[in-house]
């Protein structure tokens, strides 16, 4: 009797540790999509400055040719 249950308990460990290296590495792709994620997010981040400031720029310059055109 003793034999059959630490049988099915080595099992269940052998179970637990494959499910635990697939969780962990989906743990670490997820980690790496975030980073991802993130890098893009400040790019994008620093393009709509960027282009905010060209329409600021391209605003006052209307403006300016505007004025002297009264």
């Amino acid at each position: 009797m003793y034999d059959i249950e630490m049988t099915e308990a080595r099992k269940m460990i052998d179970d637990i540790k494959g499910q635990a290296l697939t969780a962990n590495g989906k743990t670490q792709q997820a980690e790496l999509d975030v980073k991802k994620q993130r890098a893009r997010y400040n790019e994008i981040t620093s393009l709509r400055e960027t282009d905010r400031k060209e329409v600021d720029a391209i605003e006052r310059q209307i403006a300016e040719n505007q004025a002297v055109r009264f």
